[in-house]
Order: structure tokens, then C-alpha cells, then sequence
């Protein structure tokens, strides 16, 4: 087998895997105003929309002080089939639905440092959530 072979086999079983729902928009950089309500927003674009698998990058935490208070970072990713958009830092994944964990649909996190590798088997966002 070869090593494209490989890795295309190995796309077909972390696709398997992806059994959630996510949108990834990216902002334009256009204000848009709502007529009714007055709200001022970022317009955004649609970059993907489909399977997705939200996981912990790793097991380990971290507990940073800032301002006197401790708080617990966990480092997530959201994976996408390779090839299947153009990611880029800033962009927001909103998790649309979720077979198993009801609870991580509507979580909006931040793509922060995602870089495609020659041999992925899927896109490994890594993400920060949105509070």
C-alpha cells in the first residue's frame, strides 16, 4: 500500500468517526444594521457546513491566574474532512447538531493556529471557545 493509499484510507475511517454537524463562517468585515432592533454586526460568510467531531486536543489542563482569579483551559479541536474548506485563524465553527452530546450544539469556538500537513486524514481545528 501506498503512502497516498494510506492516507486516503485513513480520511474514509476519521470520516466514520465524524458524526456531528458544525457551520465555519468567516467575517467579512461589512457592519450590517437590523432594521427592527438597531444592532449593529459583523456580516460573515459560510466557508463549511456538514460533519464535524469535536474532541480534546490532549488530557492535559492548564490553570493560569489572571486578575487574581484561577480558571482551567482545556485544549479542544473540531475535525472536518481534509480538503473539505479553506480554514483560517478567526474563523468561528458553531457545532449544529450532535448525535451523541446534545449539549456542545449552539458552542461557538475560534480557529486559532490550524495548519494542514501533506499526510492529514482530516482537518484538526485547533479551537478556543467562544463565551
Amino acid at each position: 500500500m501506498s503512502a497516498a493509499e494510506a492516507v486516503l484510507e485513513g480520511r474514509r475511517m476519521a470520516e466514520s468517526l465524524m458524526i456531528d454537524a458544525c457551520r465555519i463562517t468567516r467575517r467579512t468585515g461589512e457592519l450590517v444594521t437590523n432594521p427592527e432592533t438597531g444592532e449593529v454586526t459583523n456580516s460573515a460568510v459560510t466557508v463549511y457546513e456538514g460533519k464535524c467531531k469535536v474532541q480534546s486536543k490532549d488530557s492535559a489542563t492548564a490553570n493560569p491566574e489572571a486578575g487574581g482569579a484561577v480558571f482551567t483551559v482545556v485544549s479542544r479541536q473540531v475535525h472536518i474532512p481534509a480538503n473539505a474548506a479553506q480554514v483560517r485563524d478567526d474563523d468561528v465553527v458553531e457545532i449544529t447538531a450532535s448525535a451523541l452530546n446534545s449539549f456542545t450544539v449552539g458552542k461557538q469556538y475560534r480557529v486559532e493556529g490550524f495548519t494542514p500537513d501533506t499526510f492529514d486524514t482530516a482537518f484538526r481545528l485547533p479551537v478556543k471557545e467562544n463565551l
